[in-house]
């Protein structure tokens, strides 16, 4: 295992998974990505596909993952119900990515219900996969005490050791100062609070600062969200008397909330900088269409923070957006290219400078 790993929490939509293959390959072996596997969309009459085709249809995309592991979080889908044999959603997720080569480590939380945990303990017991148990919203009000027991219980429910475990405190959305105090404090309590903290396989603090949409930003003016879930770890790397350093993770360009529906969104580009993102976008007016990509590149490409083509696959095409004959693209090419420059660029901070 790498000394320096860097957990994306990424839905498993089609422009971050394609992310997930144009990232460098030296960004690869920092990565432990946190994937949640989305609903799919509705048809005409409000109905959707079946459980076991989305998580099918969603771990299939994960082919270019095979032979590195990733954390797979089935909470947003029917986990506590029976599907094939009497096993749930995490049995077939984690047997789809076995068949795959992924290394799929099933993702748990402290409310799932029983079917969800035998699932877990079955896939642990029959592949090694280990647990991770993700902590979010109401676990991370308890004392510190309450978490840690709650914490054993399940432990020894599933008959798996911490060292086999990466445990997630999943801080959720963190915009302004006093949310990253609070949430600081928050993940430094647990931190020191749980029992022998430097066994856990790791102790991942993940949170994220992305908006829920670009509503903020004015056309063709390059905003600027600030990057609270990155000085949130920040801060709780500088706290003295931690148990151990750690493990950053944030929602990449994506805001922590799943929002559901069908939005036609206007050329945009989210590029991270080492205290925000730059953010452009373009208008659903303009006769230009998706062709508005190519200027809102060269745009950030002309920016004093812009970070250089040799990044990566993602900075090259900001670079050269016109290059090899290759069209601007989509809602999903856009959420591709941000998010693997934010993948590529956090990893490389954390490498060269220790902080995101």
């Amino acid at each position: 295992m790498p000394d320096v790993l860097y957990t994306p929490v990424l839905k498993g939509r089609h422009g971050e998974l394609t992310a997930l293959g144009l990232i460098q390959p030296a960004t690869w072996q920092h990565l432990l990505p946190l994937l949640e596997i989305v609903p799919g969309p509705e048809d005409e009459a409000g109905a959707r596909q079946p459980v076991r085709s989305e998580i099918q249809r969603t771990v299939r995309k994960l082919q270019p993952w095979a032979g590195q592991r990733l954390l797979l979080d089935v909470g947003l889908l029917a986990s506590d119900t029976a599907l094939r044999g009497g096993f749930g959603a995490i049995d077939i997720a984690i047997s789809e990515a076995f068949d795959l080569g992924v290394r799929a480590t099933p993702v748990l939380r402290l409310d799932d219900g029983p079917l969800a945990r035998r699932d877990a303990a079955a896939a642990h017991a029959n592949l090694r996969t280990g647990v991770a148990l993700r902590l979010v919203g109401d676990d991370l009000d308890q004392d510190t005490e309450d978490i840690d027991d709650a914490l054993t219980a399940m432990l020894a429910e599933l008959g798996i050791h911490p060292s086999e475990t990466d445990l997630v405190l999943d801080l959720g959305g963190v915009r302004g100062d006093v949310a990253v105090r609070g949430g600081e404090r928050i993940a430094a309590d647990v931190l020191r609070g749980i029992h022998a903290a430097e066994e856990w396989r790791n102790v991942i603090v993940a949170s994220g600062a992305f908006p829920p949409n670009l509503a903020e930003v004015q056309p063709w003016v390059i905003g600027g969200f600030a990057r609270y879930d990155a000085a949130l770890y920040d801060r709780l790397q500088q706290r003295r008397r931690l148990p151990r350093s750690p493990v950053f993770g944030d929602y990449a360009v994506t805001n922590p909330e799943y929002i559901t529906g069908n939005f036609r969104s206007s050329p945009n580009l989210r590029y991270a900088v080492a205290d925000r993102w730059l953010v452009l976008k373009g208008t659903r007016s303009d006769p230009r269409g998706h062709e508005q990509f190519y200027d809102l590149c060269d745009m950030v490409a002309a920016h004093s923070d812009f970070v250089g083509a040799d990044l990566g696959k993602a900075d090259a095409r900001i670079a050269s957006p016109r290059a090899n004959g290759q069209g601007p693209g989509n809602a999903s090419t856009w959420r591709t290219i941000g998010t693997a420059h934010h993948l590529d660029y956090v990893v490389r901070r954390l490498t060269t400078l220790g902080e995101p």
